[in-house]
């Protein structure tokens, strides 16, 4: 959604023409005589053969997505004066219709013309909502925080069509002009859909655990996921700002409701500065994230999704959500979306006890105990067993942990946290900007390819952790491909 490094155009395009458009409402009426043209909304993909450097704005992997994640069943179109800066007119357009399929996969919409008063307008276009915008000065009117339109955090249902708007300070200063010989005036508009996507799915149910001899110490079947911190409000026009600090912007048309700077440059949404540095001060007070990772540390809190592994059909698990973005420092587990995968594990004949002589011998499976200990890759009965074993391993235990796994009726349980990662910046040791967020208009494809060792044992997240006279006017609406987020090469 926006620049980082990007010096280039994309690679690909997805591109919606919405030309000469419908009637005007209620509040304006067309002149009589006028003549109109035809509208049409084009969905077409093109090409750009320049090489590219991938940017924080694009991955410059494109998919056209579902036929009710593009369509366009309702828009209107606001114009705003570019000098006084108030409404001049809003137009809905009418008879918006599918007309077909070209050979090269543009989809086709047509729409009833409109007519506007020749001037230089600010403009701004809103599709697939029955929201009514009443905002007379342009600076509100882009402000406008919608909590209607999407009253929930995680979206499953977009059959309705996905809210879509073009980008704040895309289509400014636009001159009409009055036509002769009925020619109309040609405006490019690109929608984005105000939602993310994400898409989750495995690569396999069971994923088999073995040490650096290839020798096998437990197994893991993913059987659930749940999503973590997801924001319930955002702003209509996309907001964009360059910081380097939490001190929020003087709001400019211009400046932070377009591109995104290529350094330090954020996308915003409405509780951006809320997120300090100190993740754990974040209380949440008027619930603006659901599955807040604060409100719960115990497994009876989730309802876990269950969700396919990629050989079944449909491959992946889809749901949309609104964007969630922070400042690099603060983009951390109290904040940032995750998904928490659940996972039963089954030890490999490797649990030890003590017997009587304090000695550690194997326990067989029908004697497991209700709560195992985990440690350099093999299960001890007690404490006192996994503290014979770590007296044992002496310094040699490195960066190994233990961990405590309980028994439940499903068996043993271990979870694994996985935070969205938006762009990486290809360094583990330094956190980039915008390297961790969600991002409208953007498809975060999760593939689980691989379990590298046991999860945790519960679900417990450390916040902290890191434009006179009538004139025709031809409007188009391009409504941009997903973004592609590929992270479908994901080791748990």
């Amino acid at each position: 959604m926006f620049h980082f490094s990007k010096n280039v155009l994309p690679l690909f395009m997805a591109i919606a023409c919405l030309s000469s458009c419908s009637q005007t409402d209620e509040d304006v009426a067309v002149g009589e005589g006028k003549t109109h043209e035809q509208c049409n909304v084009v969905l077409r993909l093109q090409s750009n053969a320049s090489s590219m450097t991938r940017g924080v704005e694009d991955s410059y992997n494109y998919v056209q997505g579902k036929t009710e994640e593009y369509k366009v069943n309702v828009a209107t179109v606001y114009f705003f004066d570019s000098r006084s800066k108030l409404l001049s007119k809003k137009v809905p357009l009418t008879g918006i219709t599918y007309s077909g399929t070209t050979t090269n996969g543009n989809v086709v919409y047509e729409a009833e013309p409109i007519s506007v008063a020749a001037g230089t307008y600010d403009i701004f276009v809103i599709a697939n909502t029955d929201r009514q915008f009443k905002k007379d000065k342009e600076d509100e009117f882009l402000a406008d925080i919608d909590s209607v339109s999407y009253t929930k955090a995680l979206i499953e249902d977009v059959s309705g069509g996905i809210m879509m708007v073009n980008r704040g300070s895309a289509n400014l200063a636009t001159v009409i002009t009055k036509k002769n010989n009925d020619q109309v005036n040609s405006i490019n508009i690109t929608l984005e859909r105000v939602l993310a996507r994400l898409d989750v799915a495995k690569a396999s149910e069971k994923f088999e655990l073995t040490d650096s001899k290839g020798v096998k110490y437990a197994s893991v079947t993913l059987d659930g996921y749940f999503i973590v911190n997801l924001p319930k409000y955002f702003y209509t026009f996309r907001h964009t700002a360059v910081l380097t600090t939490l001190d929020e912007p003087e709001w400019n048309v211009t400046t932070n409701f377009g591109d995104v700077s290529e350094v330090d440059g954020y996308v915003i949404d409405p509780y951006f500065f809320q997120k300090s540095i100190n993740a754990s001060n974040f209380t949440n007070a008027d619930k603006y994230y659901e599955n807040f990772v604060g409100d719960y540390s115990k497994p009876e809190y989730v309802t876990w999704k269950t969700f396919n592994a990629v050989a079944q059909t449909p491959n992946y698990k889809t749901a949309y959500c609104l964007e969630n973005c922070m400042l690099a420092p603060a983009q951390k587990n109290g904040y940032t979306t995750a998904v928490m995968f659940r996972a039963k594990m089954e030890p490999n004949n490797n649990v030890y006890t003590l017997n009587a002589a304090g000695e550690l011998v194997l326990v067989t499976a029908q004697n497991y105990p209700e709560t195992l200990y985990y440690f350099m890759q093999n299960f001890y009965a007690s404490a006192d067993a996994l503290a014979v074993a770590v007296a044992a391993a002496g310094s040699t235990t490195g960066q190994y942990e233990a961990r405590k796994f309980d028994k439940t009726d499903d068996g043993y349980r271990c979870y694994y946290k996985y935070w969205i990662r938006h762009l990486d910046n290809n360094n583990p040791n330094v956190m980039g900007v915008m390297e961790f967020g969600v991002v409208r208009n953007n498809l975060y494809r999760m593939l689980i390819t691989g379990v590298s060792d046991l999860g945790d044992g519960d679900t417990t997240i450390w916040p902290d952790t890191p434009d006179e006279g009538e004139t025709q006017l031809k409007v188009v609406l391009n409504v941009k491909p997903w973004i592609v987020r590929d992270l479908t090469n994901i080791v748990l």
